[in-house]
């Protein structure tokens, strides 16, 4: 009987699911998921309705210190805490150094 790991990502930014197979029946999974739970930025992001503004967060789940509304192309610069920090919204096209 052979054994081994099938990687599945289900959609970006969601954790990578290791599940060990044999003979077509799942024995074991094991996920990231378990590791830690959702960061304030991952939250927001998963809440983020199509057309609204989706938070922008690291590999760590923090908020980027950049975060921009994709439709309208405006950029601003947050706090640690995905607080926008007054004065730095930039239009479209205009470079921002956070």
């Amino acid at each position: 009987m052979s054994t081994n790991y099938q990687e599945i990502t289900l959609i970006q930014f969601t954790p990578t699911f290791r599940v060990l197979v044999s003979s077509a029946v799942i024995l074991k999974t094991e996920t990231d998921a378990m590791i830690r739970p959702k960061t304030p930025c991952e939250r927001a992001r998963d809440a983020a309705i199509i057309g609204a503004y989706i938070p922008t967060c690291d590999h760590a789940g923090q908020y980027t210190p950049k975060q921009c509304f994709g439709s309208t192309g405006y950029c601003w610069c947050v706090t640690i805490t995905g607080q926008k920090i007054q004065g730095t919204e930039t239009p479209p096209g205009t470079a921002i150094n956070c």
